[in-house]
């Protein structure tokens, strides 16, 4: 994870140059919703990744299951699309409920300086510290038989 972060903010700062360059905006909110939006994502990335590494020792065939499972949670993310065009209340709750969904929206409200959902934030928040605390519980459970397994 420390790589994958490594990489993230050297591509963070070549992003800021070329805000620059461009004359993007970036408003004051963001001294706040940037590093909000990185502690975000590491949570996510580190409970999910316990989880997923300790299915995967544990079934084998679950490696080919987590492209589709990948696959299904980005478009189950806004990257492509902003949030607000979903018209349905249950989907958009349904759609927060993936942890990426509150970073990406803290990381639009400093670039915007559009007022963030709150609601997406506190529930992919929830899901975000859930998702780690049952994979650590998983991975810390499963982590005896790794030898026995591998």
């Amino acid at each position: 994870m420390l790589v994958s972060l490594f990489d993230f903010l050297i591509a963070f700062v070549i992003f800021f140059i070329i805000c620059i360059v461009y004359k993007q905006p970036v408003h004051w909110t963001a001294i706040l919703y940037f590093p909000a939006g990185i502690c975000f994502v590491l949570v996510s990335a580190f409970g999910l990744g316990s989880f997923v590494a300790a299915l995967n020792v544990k079934y084998r065939d679950f490696r080919y299951v987590l492209p589709f499972f990948l696959q299904v949670l980005f478009f189950a993310s806004q990257v492509i699309y902003p949030l607000e065009s979903i018209q349905q209340s249950w989907l958009k709750s349904l759609m927060a409920i993936n942890p990426v969904n509150g970073a990406i929206e803290l990381f639009r409200g400093a670039l915007t300086d559009s007022s963030i959902d709150l609601t997406v934030v506190t529930i992919g928040l929830a899901s975000a510290l859930l998702l780690t605390f049952i994979g650590l519980y998983y991975f810390r459970k499963t982590e005896s038989y790794f030898a026995d397994i591998a």
